[in-house]
């Protein structure tokens, strides 16, 4: 099972198998701290320990890393979350990589042009999983980028990584 992690609170969850079937996605858990959300690490290990089926080290765990963002606060945001899934996957002694959202964009979606990476990877996880929605609730209407990004994350491990 890989298991792609798109960084950061509005980020998501995303567990394939290796012959790359949907098993489960999710937005990323978070809570709330002070006037901040932060990443809910417990919330992903109950998740993790639910979707491994309780063997945490069934798995390949890739984490999106933190890139340039736009605002201190996001990078500051981001960059929390990347070191508290980071100290998770070391503590647990567990399989994890990292990768940059260049890498996976680049090889997944291709040339995208400027401002366009959602609706493109909406279309190409839309093509791998034409029968998943990316919905993060019953009532949404609109795919959680999150999910999508994770999900495609998951994907790029696959056959990247997984499948040598």
């Amino acid at each position: 099972m890989v298991i792609g992690i798109d960084n950061g609170i509005s980020g998501g969850l995303a567990a394939i198998s290796l012959y790359g079937q949907m098993i489960e996605a999710i937005p990323m858990p978070s809570q709330r701290w002070r006037k901040r959300n932060e990443v809910d690490v417990r919330a992903v290990h109950l998740w993790l320990t639910q979707v491994t089926g309780g063997n945490l080290s069934n798995a390949l765990y890739v984490i999106e890393e933190p890139n340039n963002s736009r605002t201190p606060s996001t990078a500051y945001s981001v960059a929390s979350s990347f070191h508290s899934l980071r100290g998770f996957f070391e503590t647990k002694v567990l399989r994890w990589e990292r990768i940059t959202p260049q890498s996976w964009q680049k090889e997944i979606l291709g040339k995208v042009p400027k401002g366009e990476t959602k609706p493109y990877a909406l279309k190409k996880a839309s093509e791998i999983w034409p029968d998943e929605r990316f919905l993060a609730g019953p009532r949404c209407k609109k795919a959680h980028d999150g999910m999508i990004d994770a999900a495609l994350i998951s994907h790029y491990a696959l056959i990247k990584r997984v499948a040598r």
